[in-house]
């Protein structure tokens, strides 16, 4: 079993790709209430070493997954001291097809 991990809030970095996957991937707000919004997700976030399940994405080495309880929809990626992209639930169904055997009729 991996340590749990912990991570400074403050000492995260947002970059401009992050701020800007937010607002495609998750709210179509206006930067600056991008930015607070996302310092609250990654001060309120949980983090793991795997990403949920309906994340389906391919796990990548030194990067850990954040997940707010105020926004479980939305997963932070962080590599370093990096919030490196965003993503979430409604993009990632609309992005990923569903496989043969799960699509209706």
């Amino acid at each position: 079993m991996k340590p749990e991990i912990r991570l400074d809030a403050e000492s995260v970095t947002l970059t401009p790709h992050a701020v800007q996957r937010y607002r495609e991937r998750v709210e179509g707000v206006q930067r600056r209430i991008a930015v607070r919004r996302l310092r609250w997700l990654v001060a309120t976030a949980d983090w793991q070493h795997r990403p949920r399940s309906w994340t389906e994405i391919v796990l990548h080495p030194d990067v850990v997954y954040g997940y707010s309880p105020d926004r479980p929809d939305v997963c932070l990626l962080v590599r370093d001291t990096a919030l490196v992209t965003v993503l979430s639930q409604r993009f990632l169904a609309q992005a990923i097809p569903l496989p043969r055997s799960r699509r209706a009729g």
